[in-house]
């Protein structure tokens, strides 16, 4: 129970951490508790990703800036190195970011991210 909490507290941080610059956006947000609207973005493979392919899971959205920067490589390579932390608690992982496919594609291999990157490219999730 309480690996689960700090899990959560983990999760939590992140999400309020990314995008943080997205102020505009702000009241959009779901209350906590509330489901998160739904999405269909394609990973650094080019595969299509929607939500509702994760009903009845726990997914860990989140949101970075820029591919390959410092602070976002940090962040990305955290959940990499933590991923099966987030496994045995049934989670799955999804980075979020407006960068390009091929980016993402080419930050994924240099830092061997195993969960997709989705491309955001026209900003709607992340508001």
């Amino acid at each position: 129970m309480m690996r689960e909490a700090a899990l959560i507290a983990g999760l939590a941080l992140v999400i309020g951490l990314g995008y943080s610059w997205l102020n505009t956006a702000r009241a959009a947000q779901p209350a906590v508790g509330e489901a998160a609207p739904a999405f269909r973005l394609q990973d650094q493979g080019g595969k299509w990703h929607a939500l509702s392919d994760y009903r009845g899971k726990w997914v860990a959205i989140y949101f970075y800036p820029k591919d390959d920067t410092p602070g976002c490589t940090t962040q990305a390579c955290s959940f990499r190195d933590n991923i099966f932390a987030f496994g045995k608690e049934g989670a799955v992982i999804l980075g979020i970011s407006v960068d390009a496919i091929k980016d993402q594609k080419k930050f994924a291999e240099k830092y061997s991210l195993p969960f997709p990157l989705l491309a955001d490219i026209d900003g709607k999730t992340a508001e």
